[in-house]
């Protein structure tokens, strides 16, 4: 059973892709207690929200990280003394 599992699913003790232990998963989907087969193995489904949630916190870390810089642009660059209206826009009103 072993050498069958190893010719056809290349399934290894520790760091198998994600896509060989799903094949395995669903090959074994009927078994009597699929709590206890499956404890030792990755949660895939908690892995994949594991991934989107990281996704998720690096694009709302980076969205502050771009707001804080042009806000400190902004503050250190238009100060009041330094900005002057140019005449085009005085005269536009």
């Amino acid at each position: 059973m072993e050498s069958y599992l190893n010719q056809n699913f290349d399934v290894k003790a520790k760091h198998s892709s994600e896509e060989v232990l799903e094949k395995w998963r669903n090959l074994c989907s009927v078994v009597k207690n699929p709590k206890r087969r499956f404890r030792f193995t990755a949660n895939l489904s908690k892995r994949y929200e594991a991934a989107a949630m990281r996704r998720t916190n690096q694009e709302k870390l980076k969205i502050a990280v771009l707001v804080s810089k042009a806000a400190f642009q902004f503050i250190s660059d238009v100060a009041p003394s330094d900005y002057t209206v140019p005449e085009e826009v005085k005269a536009a009103g």
